[in-house]
């Protein structure tokens, strides 16, 4: 499969007329179509920063250098009006918290046709059944009475299904989720695991997955980037970094998902055997 983007020495500075601070320091990779990259860090370590400058969503307070050329142009050079038009269509996002992402004060129905509207040359009515459609794609129940709900009478796990719905109508050919898994309880998290398993698998759209969660980005992705304070501390094959990778940060990362993985299940040990002991 063709490389789709390839991003090569991306950096970002935030300046003000005093000082200026590195937030993304020399960061390169590329992806294929119908691969998906996973960045892992925590707070702060420039993951969400990377992607924000690849999609052009900072503002002129930061500084960005290098390059991030998807199909043959360099995404950095592009103005706001160029970059909008790529946005939602063929590069498309799925951001962490649903509920900041629609507008309280408008029907969901509404907010998708404002969508589709955007990028789609459709009629009302072509609207109203791509609307439910994707609705049921999303294995959500009565797809007409969502429509004129607003988001805060659906749950977070509802609003994220809608919102990759979406995304996946645009047919985009990258989709770049950003902590999609973190605002979501652990059961709607598995579900909404499977939904991009499926868009990756069924759909072949080459996505970066962002999480500070190991076990989302294994589940997931191809290849993985290790992010701390800017830098890629560790980058190349998911088996490999999970498994022999000797990098310190990495090391830690994957140290305290066992240490909570091993609490977990002495916990549930522990538990059954009070369930099963003798009674007196």
């Amino acid at each position: 499969m063709k490389t789709l983007l390839k991003v090569e020495n991306l950096s970002v500075e935030a300046r003000t007329n005093k000082s200026s601070v590195k937030l993304v320091d020399d960061i390169s990779f590329s992806l294929k179509e119908g691969e998906c990259l996973g960045i892992l860090g925590e707070s702060g370590s420039g993951k969400s920063m990377t992607c924000k400058a690849i999609m052009g969503l900072l503002d002129k307070n930061f500084h960005i250098e290098g390059f991030a050329v998807y199909e043959g142009n360099n995404l950095i050079k592009k103005n706001s009006e160029e970059m909008r038009k790529l946005r939602g269509k063929e590069i498309a996002m799925v951001l962490q918290n649903p509920m900041t992402c629609f507008d309280p004060l408008y029907p969901i129905g509404y907010q998708m046709a404002e969508t589709f509207a955007e990028h789609l040359n459709l009629s009302q009515e072509e609207i109203r059944k791509k609307s439910i459609e994707i609705l049921k794609l999303m294995q959500l129940k009565d797809p007409e009475d969502i429509l004129h709900k607003y988001p805060h009478q659906l749950s977070g796990g509802m609003l994220q299904r809608i919102m990759i719905g979406l995304a996946l109508a645009m047919e985009p050919k990258l989709l770049i989720a950003d902590e999609p898994t973190t605002a979501i309880d652990a059961v709607t998290q598995y579900e909404i695991m499977k939904e991009f398993i499926k868009i990756k698998e069924k759909y072949k759209v080459a996505i970066i997955f962002i999480s500070h969660d190991l076990g989302v980005i294994s589940k997931i992705a191809d290849n993985v980037i290790v992010m701390s304070n800017g830098k890629a501390v560790a980058q190349g094959d998911k088996n490999h970094i999970f498994s022999s990778e000797k990098e310190e940060y990495t090391k830690m990362l994957i140290e305290k998902k066992m240490a909570v993985m091993n609490r977990y299940r002495e916990i549930l040990h522990n538990g059954r055997r009070k369930s099963y002991a003798p009674r007196s």
